[in-house]
């Protein structure tokens, strides 16, 4: 007769989200060079803004129709919507994987990424373009700091966890698509609309690139092992 200690069925490391990092030191390497490099890039451009003629140029296209897409998709991933945008993401994931350390893991990679980004507009503190009256009114007050564009941020944090999560799938493809245009099309927005300038769209894309590998890696450590706890629990209890 043989027995088993541990429930049959998937691994809990099946999904990308949660499959243990090979280079954990090179993600974390990675992770704190790209910080460390776009903050001193935003100071650079802070005080020497070499992207403002190139960003001029693209807001002041008068392009009609591509200005107010651009406002439309602005306007639809503002700090409310994309929590909301987040939430419902979420509970998604994790009615279709059926399994919440998915789902977690899927939440915060986006919230801890772009989160971060966040931070950094505060360390860096680069001032936003200036607006017309009729912009401002268009996309609503912009007080916080530029750098780096905290929509684009989000958008490619929730480009990045969205094609993780279906890279073992037949969807990925379709997610590699979905995400690309994504950020493409907000990073291209946010210069469209004089939100932002050119080095903010584009330092949101490099940190995110460089920062979710480790944060990734970081939610495996941390879920993986509470969800061998709660299995080895469960277990426990019904062989009493």
């Amino acid at each position: 007769m043989t027995s088993s200690s541990a429930p049959s069925g998937p691994s809990t490391a099946e999904s990308a989200l949660l499959t243990p990092s090979a280079h954990l030191r090179r993600d974390i390497v990675v992770a704190i060079s790209t910080i460390v490099v776009l903050l001193a890039a935003g100071f650079v451009l802070r005080f020497v803004p070499i992207d403002v003629a190139f960003s001029n140029a693209v807001h002041h296209l008068h392009v009609s129709v591509l200005t107010q897409v651009a406002e439309g998709f602005y306007r639809s991933l503002k700090p409310l919507p994309a929590a909301g945008i987040m939430v419902v993401a979420t509970v998604a994931v994790g009615l279709l994987s059926r399994r919440w350390q998915v789902a977690l893991a899927f939440f915060g990679g986006v919230a801890v990424t772009w989160g971060l980004a966040e931070a950094a507009k505060l360390v860096v503190d680069r001032p936003r373009p200036g607006m017309s009256e009729a912009m401002t009114h268009a996309v609503g007050a912009t007080a916080d700091p530029s750098f780096p564009s905290g929509h684009v941020a989000f958008t490619a944090s929730f480009a990045a966890v969205l094609i993780c999560a279906l890279w073992a799938t037949r969807w990925r493809a379709l997610g590699i698509v979905v995400g690309v245009v994504l950020v493409v099309g907000m990073s291209v927005s946010v210069v469209i609309i004089g939100v932002h300038y050119a080095g903010d769209a584009m330092a949101s894309v490099v940190w995110v690139a460089g920062v979710y590998p480790a944060v990734r890696a970081g939610a495996a450590m941390l879920v993986i092992p509470s969800a061998e706890r709660a299995i080895r629990r469960s277990v426990s209890s019904r062989g009493r």
